[in-house]
């Protein structure tokens, strides 16, 4: 089984999922002492994770009753190893904790991104026929007097945002096509 672990940190991580990778020890060896450990810091939450050791490297595991706390969301991720007198930091990155769909509520939960609630919310507001100038509230906020050319503008950029996290979460890439006269 462990010769098909990732060799690095996953990019997302479902809450209540086992986590597990491998990391090679590279300079900083477990055979040597070194140990290695995470921090995962987001807005409101910070978790931690040590490693094993396996040999000359290490090898990382989360158990599933660990990351079924983990609050969904973004977070900063940092790699570091320490051997009782050093401290050195591997690499930082981010990942994104998903929510387990199997332990939401029964009121359901919103999964949408940000750009999509917008582009709900100022398509809704286009909807009802809104005059050329009034108000509308977007996740608690109230804007008012917003021209609707100026609306139409910021809808067809959220738009072309929400086409972007669907190519990427389907695994397209690219999209865009760059033309050139020459």
């Amino acid at each position: 089984m462990a010769d098909n672990l990732s060799c690095s940190i996953p990019a997302q991580i479902t809450a209540g999922d086992t986590a597990i990778w491998q990391r090679p020890g590279g300079n900083y060896r477990a055979s040597d002492g070194w140990t290695l450990a995470y921090a995962f810091v987001g807005t409101a939450s910070v978790y931690s994770a040590t490693a094993a050791a396996n040999g000359d490297d290490f090898l990382v595991t989360i158990a599933a009753s660990a990351t079924a706390t983990w609050a969904p969301g973004a977070y900063s991720v940092q790699e570091y190893v320490t051997n009782g007198t050093e401290r050195h930091t591997l690499s930082t990155t981010r990942v994104q904790v998903l929510p387990d769909l199997t332990a939401v509520p029964s009121g359901g939960l919103d999964t949408r991104s940000h750009a999509q609630k917008v582009l709900d919310a100022i398509n809704g507001y286009l909807e009802t026929k809104a005059p050329v100038y009034g108000a509308m509230e977007i996740n608690a906020r109230k804007i008012s007097y917003y021209p609707v050319p100026e609306l139409l503008q910021l809808r067809d950029r959220f738009r072309r945002e929400v086409l972007t996290e669907q190519r990427v979460a389907s695994g397209q890439r690219g999209g865009n096509r760059i033309l050139a006269v020459l």
